[in-house]
């Protein structure tokens, strides 16, 4: 009976034993946690320009060794990475950025933040977008009024929406090297004509010119063109003038300070309606009357003036070079039949 209690005894025992452990070795308490995935937060774009942007975002390592990068390109398959770079091994939020270089202007991009662990495993943050900016476009025009010290340009310029200013560009070389003051070109959406004068240029020289346009999406330059100043100019000589029996009229022109001739076309005006025109070609260092007829309607006006009356006409040299000389003259007509 003795042997028997023992037994059972020691059966009990052993039986505890095992039971312990096996309790032992199921306790969750016991096994090792699987390690947490960082996290990754995409977040806005900063300072996006015609070619470039900014892309932020926070990443939280969540106790592991951590490194992120962005993903970005035209779509949701984005298509190019930015540097790795570490994010430590914390478990607060990093300040995650990189910045975009060589985009395209005026266009959308998606991009996202990524985080990597070894041992926890990848986090994409989720998609979002920028739109690069747009530039101004622009267009260098022609001379015009270009004389032996002074010139005309003109330019279009198209804001793009944005607040916009331009200048041009000038110089003997398309190293320029001098400038007009910026003017504002406004913030609309189609082309803006807009023009400047140059001052104190060299006779007989040809100067290279472009226009320059300025808003928030960049900088654009017109393509460069240029003009070369006179070494003669046409210059008025006289004011008053007389109309022949044969209905011709004369206007006294000269063409000095240089030693090329001065060619031209003279147009006769009054009050907005032309009464006489002709080319003009005169030589360097000389001047006279160039003589024109009068037109049926030239003819009208004076003839319904009596005699010697004065009829004022506006007359109108434009140089071949854009020079442009406008002055006022009095005809006063002979007795004609």
């Amino acid at each position: 009976m003795r042997r028997l209690r023992n037994a059972v005894v020691i059966a009990s025992v052993t039986a505890g034993l095992v039971a312990l452990a096996v309790s032992s070795a199921g306790s969750p308490s016991a096994a090792s946690a699987a390690p947490t995935p960082p996290s990754a937060t995409t977040g806005s774009a900063a300072s996006v320009a015609q070619s470039s942007a900014t892309v932020n975002g926070t990443v939280n390592p969540n106790g592991t060794d951590t490194t992120y990068y962005f993903q970005y390109g035209t779509s949701t398959s984005y298509g190019t990475n930015t540097s790795v770079t570490d994010a430590g091994s914390g478990g607060t939020d990093v300040q995650a950025s990189a910045n975009l270089t060589g985009l395209t202007a005026s266009t959308t991009y998606h991009y996202r933040l990524v985080a990597v662990s070894a041992t926890a495993g990848t986090t994409d943050g989720a998609d979002q977008t920028f739109t690069t900016t747009t530039p101004p476009a622009v267009t260098t025009g022609s001379p015009s009024s270009v004389t032996r010290s002074s010139a005309t340009v003109s330019a279009t310029v198209n804001p793009q929406g944005q607040s916009t200013t331009y200048y041009f560009r000038y110089g003997t070389t398309n190293a320029y090297g001098l400038q007009t003051s910026p003017a504002d070109a406004g913030s609309g959406t189609g082309g803006v004509g807009v023009h400047a004068s140059f001052f104190g240029l060299n006779p007989d020289t040809t100067y290279h010119y472009q226009v320059v346009a300025q808003n928030a999406g960049g900088t654009s330059f017109g393509a460069d063109q240029t003009l070369t100043t006179t070494s003669s100019q046409a210059v008025v000589l006289g004011h008053e003038g007389f109309v022949s029996p044969g209905l011709i009229v004369g206007v006294e022109l000269g063409c000095f300070h240089g030693t090329s001739s001065c060619t031209g076309h003279l147009t006769m005006s009054h009050d907005g309606t032309v009464i006489g025109q002709r080319d003009y070609s005169i030589a360097a260092d000389s001047g006279g009357f160039q003589n024109m007829k009068l037109t049926s309607t030239g003819q009208k006006l004076l003839g319904s003036n009596s005699t010697f009356h004065l009829l004022p006409v506006t007359v109108t040299a434009t140089g071949s070079t854009g020079q442009k000389l406008s002055f006022v003259i009095h005809l006063a007509r002979w007795v004609w039949h």
